[in-house]
């Protein structure tokens, strides 16, 4: 009977240890499987860094000042001698003017002084004659004839001038200073009709560009300062500009969201724009050439955090933290939703100033949708 029970004791313990065992195996499996149906996520820790804005400006350089040219007589184009793209010296003849009505005009004027002088002749012949008579009355009214007639050719000499200072001037279009022939609308056989003959750009004022760029970047741009300019084509060459003047544009709509992980908060944004004029002195520099600005704007020492994993909550931004907590078979991990400050963002990251700190890990994508107090796998 002894042996019985004792064979029955050891055979119930045995039982009883590969029950408690396949409780345990069976308790083990069951938390491993619930934590495969647990959302996995990424995560990463958060560093102090600069955050950078990079903004890009093109222009295209153009001469400062261009000058439109016209015939002042309004006559019909006789002769074109310059073309666009051609360089120019001071006082060179640009468009010749038919004159011929003015021609035609001084040859009769010419012919009717001709005749006065003439009639000159007679009167002071005339004149002669009374006063060899020595009739005071005679002398009298031929020395008034004579001295008419002088006046009036007078007269029709400065008339004669004034036709051939009209036909100098107005028969040439001539430059006024140094330059390059920008476009030429005069033709041949044609008056001006509205448009300029000829403009003119002023090589002395040199080439400048405008360019639009949004209010942060030119923040520590001032007036008369430098900046670089890098053109484009063959040269491609980096050459100095002067800054003459910034000054306010219209504003524009722009993308600006931080990726916001599950909800995002892409969204349009006015941004407050400048206008810059850049002066250009440089042999490289030719007009007609494209120009690029790169210029770099950056918040110094600041908790960056990247921009997927920034949510917004009614225009509240926040990030998903990690709250480790003690379990009977070790540690398990919930998301806690922790709001923060986001002073300012590049297309990648997000300035923080409160809410997270240096070092700290935050989720940075998850397999599922999550909300504050989930537990999660990593």
């Amino acid at each position: 009977m002894g042996i019985e029970q004792a064979r029955r004791k050891k055979s119930i313990a045995w039982i009883a240890g590969i029950f408690i065992l396949l409780l345990i195996l069976f308790t083990l499996f069951s938390n491993t499987l619930a934590a495969l149906t647990l959302p996995k996520v990424a995560v990463a820790s958060v560093g102090r860094g600069d955050l950078s804005h990079e903004y890009h400006g093109t222009g295209v350089l153009e001469w400062k000042e261009e000058t439109e040219l016209s015939g002042t007589s309004g006559w019909k184009v006789k002769e074109v001698k310059v073309k666009a793209g051609d360089t120019v010296k001071k006082g060179q003849t640009l468009v010749t003017y038919d004159g011929k009505e003015v021609q035609q005009q001084i040859l009769d004027e010419q012919g009717t002084l001709a005749k006065l002088k003439m009639s000159a002749g007679s009167l002071k012949y005339a004149l002669m004659e009374a006063m060899q008579g020595g009739d005071e009355k005679t002398i009298n009214d031929a020395t008034n004839a004579y001295k008419s007639s002088g006046i009036d050719m007078d007269t029709q000499e400065r008339r004669i001038q004034v036709l051939q200072d009209s036909l100098n001037e107005g028969g040439k279009l001539v430059a006024p200073f140094s330059g390059t022939v920008t476009k030429v609308n005069a033709k041949v056989g044609f008056a001006a009709a509205g448009a300029p003959d000829v403009v003119l750009s002023d090589h002395s004022q040199g080439l400048g560009l405008e360019l639009s760029l949004p209010a942060q970047a030119v923040t520590d741009l001032k007036t008369g300062s430098e900046i670089d300019l890098q053109l484009d084509g063959e040269s491609a060459a980096q050459v100095k500009g002067r800054i003459e003047s910034i000054a306010d544009s219209d504003a524009v709509n722009a993308n600006s969201g931080n990726g916001g992980g599950d909800t995002g908060n892409a969204g349009n944004a006015i941004v407050q724009m400048k206008k810059l004029s850049i002066a250009v002195q440089d042999p490289a520099a030719k007009n007609g050439t494209t120009v690029q600005v790169d210029l770099t704007q950056s918040l110094k020492d600041v908790v960056l955090v990247p921009n997927e994993a920034v949510h917004d909550e009614n225009g509240k931004k926040y990030v998903f933290g990690i709250e480790p907590k003690e379990g009977p078979l070790g540690n398990a991990f919930y998301v806690r939703k922790e709001y923060i400050t986001v002073v300012d963002s590049n297309e990648t990251q997000s300035a923080v100033t409160d809410g997270i700190f240096d070092q700290e890990q935050i989720i940075m994508e998850s397999s599922k949708p999550l909300q504050e107090g989930d537990r999660i796998r990593m």
